[in-house]
């Protein structure tokens, strides 16, 4: 008992702050992202469509936008991550 009265739980100025940033910081990642997605995808397709050898990769379903996906999930959930699981 005397450990919890010992561990308040606050939330800071300096809490609230980093808090909003963070979430501003993925609105702003995932607009971004949404946004250009959608070009490279269309540019993958017409690349595709000229018949350049491996040109498939990079139509809107290749491999190379799975990847791009799976990088921004990872970067995502590591940025948010304690430091401990670092």
């Amino acid at each position: 008992m005397q450990m919890l009265k010992m561990r308040k739980a606050s939330l800071g100025a300096d809490t609230i702050r980093t808090a909003i940033i963070a979430i501003v910081m993925l609105v702003v990642l995932f607009k971004l992202y949404a946004s250009l997605v959608p070009e490279a995808q269309a540019a993958g397709d017409e690349l595709n469509a000229t018949g350049v050898p491996l040109g498939s990769l990079f139509t809107s379903g290749g491999v190379i936008f799975i990847i791009i996906m799976v990088a921004l999930i990872i970067v995502v959930v590591s940025a948010f991550l304690p430091k401990k699981f670092k």
